[in-house]
């Protein structure tokens, strides 16, 4: 990275701090691993966002297309935020099937809010946290845009959800100017950009849960 993105960038990580999130890191573009095989875990299992969600395969760019697009890129910043102050409750901790997970996972931002529990309390707060990530997403853009860098794009931590029902392909998306492919739909392997930029990251259980996401800065 030349000197003056790199400084900007560093000035972004640490303006994203005072915005929330937990830990920022300025990498160069070419430390973003992008693997075809990511692909493949869109389909196996089956994440229920394929093929129907605006933000999610196979209704984005192409991986292909997008390692060129990667090309013309020189820095980043990785953010990550950490969703809730704890581990998840021990239901969500043993052999659960990842369909039930998922379902409520949808169901705790819904219209129709389910009971409060342990469970539903936990995972609400983990989808009242991917509100902060689209705002703070915008804000470093803005920033960005101010700047010069006119090329700057945020990728969300996770699928689209700001709808509880994505009007699909087709149809204008509801919320244009906010939603944002997820770094995964794009063929980004978060894990192996995450520990090149020094992050800690676990996948663990009973692990505090955390959002990891990305803003492309030229």
């Amino acid at each position: 990275m030349e000197e003056r993105l790199e400084s900007y960038l560093n000035l972004l990580c640490q303006r994203a701090k005072e915005l929330g999130v937990s830990e920022a890191v300025a990498i160069p573009a070419t430390d973003i691993g992008v693997d075809e095989r990511v692909a493949l875990k869109c389909l196996a299992p089956r994440c229920p966002f394929y093929g129907t969600n605006l933000m999610c395969p196979p209704n984005v760019m192409p991986i292909s297309q997008f390692q060129n697009v990667l090309k013309h890129y020189h820095g980043a910043i990785l953010l990550k935020m950490d969703s809730v102050p704890s581990g998840p409750p021990e239901e969500l901790t043993g052999p659960v099937e990842i369909t039930e997970i998922w379902e409520a996972f949808k169901a705790a931002g819904g219209e129709e809010k389910p009971p409060s529990t342990p469970t539903t309390d936990y995972l609400r707060a983990l989808r009242n946290n991917l509100e902060g990530i689209y705002k703070i997403t915008s804000q470093i853009e803005a920033l960005c845009l101010e700047e010069g860098y006119h090329f700057a794009a945020g990728l969300s931590a996770t699928g689209c959800l700001l709808c509880d029902q994505c009007v699909g392909p087709g149809e204008p998306c509801r919320h244009p100017l906010k939603a944002r492919p997820a770094m995964d739909a794009l063929g980004i392997d978060v894990g192996a950009t995450v520990k090149k930029a020094g992050m800690q990251l676990s996948f663990a259980q009973k692990e505090t849960r955390s959002w990891v996401w990305l803003i492309l800065v030229d």
